[in-house]
């Protein structure tokens, strides 16, 4: 679960208004807010004034990243001579899992990958974690807004006719990032 919908959920069951956390944690109203909204990531000191001003602890847990993770998939990316390659397989797989596991889809697109200075790649990996947001009706991660659409249409190899009719089926997320690739060379078709 996200700290913004931690913290509605906890203030809510303590029957408190925004305005009232506001003052007993000492941040601004409107700061709350943009929490609680998913607007903004607030510090760890953040968080745990805001908690422990709803009489909660906040712990810190170091461990290894979840296998089922978006940013795992970092590596999935190849440079080549002829252009980026696309570990299909891999992405596939994570995306394959997601969807059968749609409980672990914030928490798989929570962490941001390692920037490649691959535009492609970084922009094919926020895109997809804002398609799975989208289909599991969560809050994008903030991640996502710091990666640019790229400069100019990305589609994979194919014929005019093949991407004539792969433009027809590319989700609203890669085309607003310039990706023209068909929603079903990732995703499985549903039904």
């Amino acid at each position: 679960m996200s700290i913004a919908n931690s913290l509605s959920e906890t203030r809510q069951q303590s029957g408190i208004s925004r305005k009232e956390l506001a003052r007993r944690s000492g941040v601004p109203t409107s700061t709350v807010s943009r929490v609680e909204e998913g607007l903004m990531d607030p510090t760890f000191t953040m968080t745990q004034r805001l908690f422990g001003a709803l009489g909660c602890d906040v712990h810190l847990a170091i461990q290894p990243m979840s296998k089922s993770a978006l940013a795992n998939l970092a590596d999935a990316f190849i440079d080549q001579p002829w252009g980026t390659e696309i570990d299909f397989v891999r992405v596939r797989s994570f995306i394959d899992y997601i969807s059968s596991h749609p409980e672990s889809a914030s928490s798989a697109i929570a962490q941001p990958p390692a920037r490649s200075g691959d535009s492609l790649m970084d922009c094919m990996l926020a895109a997809i974690a804002e398609k799975i947001a989208d289909d599991n009706e969560i809050t994008r991660p903030n991640w996502c807004e710091a990666v640019p659409a790229l400069g100019k249409v990305w589609r994979s190899p194919g014929t005019p006719a093949m991407n004539k009719r792969n433009d027809q089926r590319v989700p609203p997320q890669f085309r607003a990032r310039k990706i023209f690739l068909s929603e079903i060379s990732l995703w499985r078709p549903k039904g």
